[in-house]
């Protein structure tokens, strides 16, 4: 067996590589990496800290079953995200804008769901739970 650290990167498929690539840099605060040259219009996303997590193609994504790619943040950095929304950039899983009390509580995490403008499933994360359920809960959402 295989004892995996962390995600290392996923492959995004889209309509416009450059578009994809400016909503993941507006969005989650990405980078495009300079060694995207090589990928024929294609990009290579990174962390602010310059850790690759992702490659954007073009095309539609696959269409076998859910592929959805989470990146894992800090309370703080979640809370930010929330305090954000809504926002035009960032559509719920049917398409509607996702509003802060739209976090799904998974008891040891917090997770927002959503899409990219391309329509590939995307989660960021949270393991900070006691902060972030207190943060709901002053957004008026009683269930957190």
């Amino acid at each position: 067996m295989v004892e995996i650290s962390a995600l290392d990167h996923v492959h995004l498929y889209v309509a416009d590589p450059e578009a994809a690539a400016a909503w993941y840099c507006r969005v989650l605060g990405l980078q495009v990496l300079p060694s995207s040259k090589r990928l024929n219009g294609g990009k290579y996303m990174a962390t602010p800290r310059g850790q690759y997590c992702a490659t954007i193609f073009s095309g539609k994504p696959p269409s076998d079953g859910d592929h959805t790619t989470a990146f894992r943040v800090m309370g703080r950095v979640f809370m930010d995200f929330g305090e954000q929304l809504p926002h035009a950039d960032v559509s719920g899983r049917s398409g509607e804008l996702l509003q802060a009390t739209d976090a799904a509580d998974h008891d040891l995490a917090f997770s927002y769901y959503f899409q990219d403008p391309d329509g590939n499933h995307l989660e960021l994360t949270t393991y900070d739970h006691g902060p972030v359920r207190t943060w709901l809960k002053s957004k008026g959402r009683h269930q957190a």
